[in-house]
């Protein structure tokens, strides 16, 4: 069996060629190839927003790959791009195609389909990172951990706050988690150790999973109303874009805070910005933003009021080199015709 490996700088090859050690029955011959090289990760992150915004045909194919695989079987990447051109330049024997990622926005997931080719992602590889990150951000912001820090290097040592008069310990606290997919569940579990209350809006989870996990299940306006901490976790998608505006914004309370470690297409972020402005929440800690990097200008970067990261919550050691293993060993249990968990066109399942 042929296999095709495209590593990059947050994934090397060398990870991706152990992970297919676990293909040994299947007597594995890798190819290994590397998007962008293995060292430029600004560039990655500069390739990488733009096939996130406008697909797979947003950048030239990564050199040496239509070659690769034309007689490959499977072909299995991180944030390399594979367009429908890839996948008609392939040739007939690759019937398996795989991301060491959950976000398919680089894969031509249609055009895989249409050849009869099976897909996978690794959903909630970074669970415990986002989590990790998550809760972190709720003690930054409204601890003022970030500022302090800022103040120090620059040779002030500061005691006054925006939220100076309103400074929470977490104990007692109402955490509202916006998304319960496997990062919320484990937000949901981490954050339960500070005996807090959780509230929960999720229309596509069960209430008796909420309920099992000790939070409570609500809609929307009661959580964003009751919570002194509002953490999204929700995939983006044309649906729920934009779910948090300026009237969601309007209902928190004026010593909550906002945390996104999600996608910042959920948020208005003229909205956020400017009840921010008016100090009409305590404060916000945001990870991920409209367009990244965000300029030194940005309106963001003018507040006192927020805690901002580059795009880190995911990528911790752990959950990026545990990704490979994850997604070859959910192809291993396809091959074996054991259920596969990451099938992401199960429609396809039994053809060809």
């Amino acid at each position: 069996m042929k296999v095709v490996v495209v590593g990059d700088a947050m994934i090397p090859a060398r990870f991706m060629d152990g992970a297919c050690n676990l293909l040994k029955d299947f007597q594995p011959r890798v190819k290994s190839l590397s998007w962008l090289g293995e060292e430029d990760k600004v560039k990655l992150q500069e390739e990488r927003i733009k096939v996130e915004k406008e697909g797979p045909d947003a950048v030239p194919t990564p050199e040496g790959l239509m070659e690769a695989v034309s007689d490959a079987e499977m072909l299995l990447v991180h944030y390399c791009p594979v367009s429908r051109r890839v996948l008609n330049g392939a040739g007939p024997g690759l019937r398996i195609l795989g991301t060491c990622r959950a976000g398919l926005e680089h894969i031509d997931v249609f055009a895989a389909t249409d050849r009869g080719i099976v897909v996978f992602n690794v959903q909630g590889r970074n669970a415990g990172a986002v989590s990790d990150f998550a809760v972190g951000l709720m003690l930054a912001e409204c601890r003022n951990i970030a500022r302090s820090h800022l103040g120090i290097v620059r040779g002030t040592w500061r005691k006054d706050f925006v939220n100076s008069s309103h400074i929470p310990e977490l104990s007692g606290k109402t955490v509202g988690l916006v998304g319960f997919g496997r990062v919320g569940r484990e937000v949901c579990r981490k954050i339960s150790g500070f005996d807090v209350k959780v509230l929960v809006y999720d229309p596509y989870v069960s209430d008796d999973i909420v309920l099992g996990s000790g939070a409570k299940p609500v809609d929307l306006r009661t959580l964003m109303q009751e919570s002194d901490f509002v953490s999204l976790h929700v995939r983006l998608t044309q649906e729920n874009r934009g779910m948090i505006g300026a009237r969601e914004l309007s209902l928190m309370k004026p010593t909550a805070y906002f945390i996104n470690t999600a996608r910042a297409r959920l948020v208005d972020e003229g909205a956020l910005i400017e009840v921010l402005r008016r100090r009409a929440i305590a404060g916000a800690a945001l990870d991920v933003f409209h367009h990244e990097p965000i300029p030194a200008d940005h309106p963001l970067a003018r507040l006192d009021n927020v805690t901002l990261t580059s795009h880190l919550a995911g990528t911790t050691s752990e959950a990026l080199c545990r990704s490979p293993i994850l997604l070859v060993e959910d192809v291993l249990k396809y091959l074996r015709d054991q259920g596969p968990e990451f099938v992401v066109n199960p429609e396809v399942l039994g053809k060809g």
